[in-house]
């Protein structure tokens, strides 16, 4: 096998593990993945022949089939007296998060009332994964309010490239405005007048291995680790918020004004 073959058999690979993830976290199985895959080029097709493609006996893919029916992936014909399925277009899996999305935004309202009476009182939630740092992220500019955060830039960075690119720039399409304390970085981002605009930045070059980053928001703390294993915590405590805003006062004191 030539040099040529290898590369294109491991983009390949990585191609298909990106598109089962994706499909994994949409809500599928595997088993549901594998055979929503296999019909996706085929067209109509009768049950014989799709458990032909996949490695499942018949009463599993016809199991499967009948799921992914409920969930709108699949329809059905019958000619004949004979039932053909075919995929849906895979517009439908947007369709159908879009609505899913509606239906909460209808009793999101409901939901929040339900939890109202627990606001006031001091919780701490951890996470782990980059799931965990998509929600933690989520909740930090979840409000518009003045944000302020410390920890080093550059390793916080290789944590974040791994996730989608709405949830790195959540706050500068809410417009929030932000104090932050890091390790001496430049990207293009920084340049941009739209997050000068609402971003008073310092560098600290000690910074540069601090093990985590820190965020206050409201009366809020969020921490996520920048080594190691992935963790995060957010902290709902008026007087940790208070003292980690002493804390980060300390940095911004002895940070140099960022010249970009």
């Amino acid at each position: 096998m030539d040099d040529k073959t290898k590369v294109y058999k491991k983009r390949k690979c990585l191609f298909i593990m990106d598109i089962n993830l994706a499909l994994k976290e949409y809500g599928l199985t595997d088993k549901e993945i594998d055979v929503y895959l296999a019909l996706l080029p085929l067209g109509s097709i009768n049950l014989q022949e799709i458990a032909k493609r996949v490695d499942f006996p018949r009463t599993t893919v016809y199991n499967t089939l009948n799921y992914l029916l409920q969930k709108g992936l699949v329809s059905k014909i019958i000619k004949k007296g004979v039932t053909y399925f075919e995929a849906s277009d895979p517009d439908k899996l947007i369709d159908k998060l879009k609505q899913k999305k509606e239906l909460l935004e209808r009793v999101l309202p409901n939901l929040q009332g339900l939890k109202k009476s627990k606001i006031e009182s001091s919780s701490v939630e951890i996470y782990e994964g980059n799931k965990g740092l998509s929600t933690i992220l989520s909740d930090v500019f979840k409000v518009r309010q003045q944000t302020y955060y410390f920890g080093s830039y550059s390793l916080s960075v290789e944590r974040l490239k791994h996730l989608p690119e709405h949830v790195r720039t959540i706050r500068l399409e809410k417009k929030i405005p932000a104090k932050i304390v890091i390790d001496r970085y430049d990207e293009e981002t920084f340049h941009k007048p739209t997050y000068k605009k609402i971003t008073e930045m310092r560098f600290l070059d000690s910074l540069k291995d601090f093990p985590c980053m820190v965020f206050i928001y409201g009366n809020n703390v969020a921490i996520y680790t920048l080594k190691d294993e992935l963790v995060g915590i957010i902290i709902k405590n008026k007087q940790v918020a208070e003292a980690m805003k002493l804390i980060f006062n300390i940095y911004w004191s002895q940070g140099k004004p960022a010249k970009i």
